[in-house]
């Protein structure tokens, strides 16, 4: 006899259910917090019943809330199935409605001894669980790196609007204008310091020759005589723009030090040297798409891999007309799909200036003629990039330049 028991997650808490496969009910659906005593409960049942040989634990994926109790089926041992929410979802539109209801628990186990939920049974690697940790950190890392950019750079047209002008094209976040900008917030404070005060303060962010510093930093302190910023040098904003530069240096040094670690781990991979192989993918892409898509050649097709990042198309249908090439469904990995786009869009504009005989580039110029946006062209671009990065890992082979 098989047995299966039920999770319905939900935050710090799930519902409970086992069953076997003739329908007997061994444990209606209870509640269970997510902590050690009441994992061990729930165990130590089970062993009484003298069942787990013969038991199956399956679970949505719920955010990171059913990541506890994963963790601990696992660790003692249990057959463990973490499916996709969308499953239930497609076969049941009541499943997700209400969280924690004894009805789901009943929903789930029907869906499971109808075969409706697939045992993958796929054990990831502790290497690439720690590169998609590390991923989603740099990740969020780089989104409030973004957010303390765009304040920054509102905060220094307040305090020295003349600032971008010193430094161009997107050199005001370099740590040299950073620094700067650290020690002299505001055009009046710089009106008052020595030419000399002003460029051994960039002089010592890096090792450039203190005459060219001393140059830029007469241009710097012209501007900021004939300056009139939009605040008070009393103002607080001048404090908060010193803060925000602080903050922009500190996450910029974090997301170095991630990067680091993400190669480093992801050169340890087997997928690593085909990823890189390919021409416009560096060393951290290369990381990213690991971290993101972890090891590849586990999908069965192509298909399974565009699904997975949300790239496969929606059918749309009206009437008689059925169109098998609808927008893509962004049900997926956002991140897979955000780092593909990304590495397309650099291979495009590379391939253009140095390589246009680049397939990636020829099916961009294709899609393009088609009269497909900028966007459209670049997204059908990321699909054709991870057949390339399919077919290269399956063979376990490199791309020939």
């Amino acid at each position: 006899m098989k047995y299966v028991l039920v999770l319905d997650v939900a935050k710090s808490k799930s519902m409970f259910m086992l069953s076997s496969d003739v329908g007997e009910v061994l444990l209606e659906p209870t509640e269970y917090i997510h902590n050690k005593s009441d994992f061990e409960r729930i165990d130590s049942y089970i062993s009484k019943l003298n069942i787990k040989d013969n038991l199956t634990v399956i679970m949505e994926a719920t955010s990171i809330y059913h990541k506890a109790p994963e963790r601990f089926f696992k660790e003692n041992n249990y057959h463990v199935i973490v499916f996709n929410p969308l499953i239930g979802k497609e076969i049941t539109n009541t499943i997700r409605k209400t969280k924690t209801d004894k009805q789901d628990c009943i929903k789930l186990t029907n869906l499971f001894w109808k075969g409706s939920i697939p045992d993958r049974n796929y054990t990831e690697d502790e290497i690439y669980t720690k590169l998609n940790e590390l991923s989603r950190q740099y990740y969020h890392l780089d989104e409030g790196l973004t957010r303390h950019k765009n304040r920054y750079k509102e905060l220094l047209h307040l305090c020295f609007p003349e600032f971008e002008l010193c430094f161009k094209d997107g050199k005001i976040y370099d740590l040299t204008a950073l620094n700067f900008i650290k020690e002299f917030p505001h055009a009046y404070i710089i009106k008052d310091k020595r030419v000399d005060a002003l460029a051994y303060n960039m002089a010592n962010t890096n090792d450039r020759h203190l005459n060219y510093y001393k140059r830029k930093a007469n241009i710097i302190k012209e501007y900021a005589i004939n300056s009139y910023p939009g605040v008070s040098v009393n103002s607080k904003d001048v404090d908060n723009l010193k803060q925000l530069a602080n903050i922009i240096i500190e996450i910029a040094k974090q997301k170095e030090i991630i990067k680091e670690q993400m190669i480093e781990l992801a050169k340890q991979t087997k997928n690593f040297e085909c990823i890189n192989s390919l021409f416009g993918i560096g060393e951290l892409s290369a990381s990213l798409i690991i971290a993101e898509l972890k090891d590849i050649t586990r999908f069965n097709n192509i298909k399974q891999i565009n699904a997975s990042c949300g790239l496969d198309p929606t059918i749309v249908q009206s009437g008689k007309s059925i169109n098998y090439y609808g927008p893509i469904s962004k049900r997926g990995n956002r991140y897979a799909r955000k780092i593909l786009f990304n590495c397309s869009r650099n291979i495009v504009t590379l391939s253009a200036k140095c390589d246009k005989e680049n397939p990636i580039y020829v099916y961009y110029q294709k899609k393009k003629q088609e009269g497909k946006h900028y966007y459209a062209c670049l997204t059908a671009c990321s699909t054709k990039l991870i057949r390339i990065i399919y077919a290269l890992c399956m063979n376990n082979s490199t791309q020939q330049n």
